[in-house]
């Protein structure tokens, strides 16, 4: 795990893929591992790829609690600003999804 005291805008394990609408993230999390503390300064999706059970820790390191997707289901969030925050991996298993970054959301 990182220094959770650096904010960083990489929402996921390795980027896949960019252009100027979106940004395609590929993020998995061994048991008990957490991501870096990250910044979502744009609305985003991510697909559920394999069983498991995450955890939002909030900057202040509260913890929500553990929610159990499925695979294959697909979670959308509308962001105002932005949305701080990381992910733990509160399951057995190795977690893995997809996130997908909506870049350029004003109207021409």
């Amino acid at each position: 795990m990182s220094d959770q005291s650096e904010i960083t805008t990489d929402v996921g394990t390795k980027l896949l893929f960019e252009n100027d609408r979106v940004r395609v993230w590929d993020l998995r999390l061994q048991p008990g591992e957490t991501t870096p503390m990250h910044r979502h300064e744009c609305d985003y999706l991510y697909v559920v790829v394999g069983d498991g059970e995450l955890q939002r820790v909030d900057p202040d390191g509260t913890r929500a609690p553990a929610v159990r997707r499925r695979d294959g289901e697909v979670v959308f969030h509308t962001v105002e600003n932005e949305y701080t925050h990381a992910a733990h991996n509160a399951g057995s298993t190795p977690w893995r999804n997809i996130v997908v970054e909506l870049k350029n959301q004003t109207a021409d």
